[in-house]
């Protein structure tokens, strides 16, 4: 599945709200380890875009553990549920005519749930944050999207490589071995996809600076904004830029029901297999 479009930090925080569906579907080997740790990395990582104060550190960890405790009780279930029924999808033949649209609106749907209650909790610390804070934010975003607009410039060859590679490596791990025109199938995929990195990146600074001049200047219902920038990043998106995601998706979209629908019964084995694992897991997690 892609990666929501939008700023480092947009993807941060959507990372944390769907901290299951997305983030720790992963190729670590424990998911439970993940999940039960992944507090200390979230607070850890906030550290790379803003230093907070003792007070302000704090309610960090209090929210995080409000959030958690929430999605551990309501949203593991709705988890597991959702992933037996794929599972029972599969046993039944349902990959001869894969049909993702459903199963996107889905992911999209526990996706808003979560962030409605993550952002809640969050953007009040957000709003504590002081003018030198949000000076060493707003440096931290541009740093990070430079140093990623150089990487992209120094090596688009050695990047593309790493999403052919990214990608089989996601396969394997939902369908073992793959196959040689599945391996085709990828890299032919990733051949054809444009990107424009410095597109993204006006992309990105444009949503920086809305966001920065809403901490900054506190207009009335500045939190809501705040929350609407964060939950829809393609609000601020150009024609040009909406296109070429739309088009980057669909290609995805294309990609996942070729290799769905060229699947042999080992591998849909291996998919069901997989799925009722994670599920298992996140009803393990929610009884805990």
């Amino acid at each position: 599945m892609a990666k929501p479009a939008g700023t480092p930090i947009t993807y941060f925080w959507r990372s944390v709200a769907l901290i299951v569906t997305l983030l720790l579907l992963s190729s670590c080997s424990s998911i439970q380890f993940v999940y039960n740790n992944v507090d200390y990395w979230i607070r850890w990582k906030a550290n790379d875009y803003v230093s907070l104060d003792r007070t302000q550190k704090g309610e960090l960890r209090a929210a995080l553990q409000s959030f958690f405790r929430w999605h551990r009780q309501t949203q593991l279930p709705r988890y597991a549920d959702f992933l037996t029924q794929l599972a029972d999808r599969v046993d039944e033949g349902g990959l001869e005519n894969p049909q993702l649209e459903p199963i996107e609106r889905q992911v999209e749907h526990f996706l808003n749930s979560a962030s409605e209650n993550v952002y809640n909790l969050l953007l009040p610390i957000a709003a504590q944050l002081s003018e030198e804070q949000i000076d060493e934010l707003q440096s931290n975003l541009l740093k990070k999207d430079q140093k990623s607009l150089r990487k992209w410039q120094r090596s688009p060859e050695k990047i593309q490589r790493k999403r052919d590679k990214q990608i089989r490596k996601e396969s394997v791990r939902w369908l073992g071995s793959l196959t040689e025109e599945q391996k085709n199938l990828i890299a032919a995929m990733v051949s054809k996809m444009e990107y424009n990195p410095l597109l993204r990146s006006e992309q990105r600074l444009l949503w920086q600076a809305k966001a920065m001049e809403l901490l900054r200047t506190k207009p009335e219902g500045y939190l809501d904004k705040l929350r609407s920038l964060l939950v829809s990043p393609e609000q601020l998106w150009s024609p040009q830029y909406r296109q070429a995601q739309e088009k980057r998706k669909q290609q995805a979209r294309d990609l996942a029901k070729q290799i769905l629908s060229s699947t042999s019964p080992a591998q849909r084995h291996h998919l069901s297999k997989t799925l009722r694992e994670y599920a298992q897991d996140f009803r393990t997690l929610a009884s805990q």
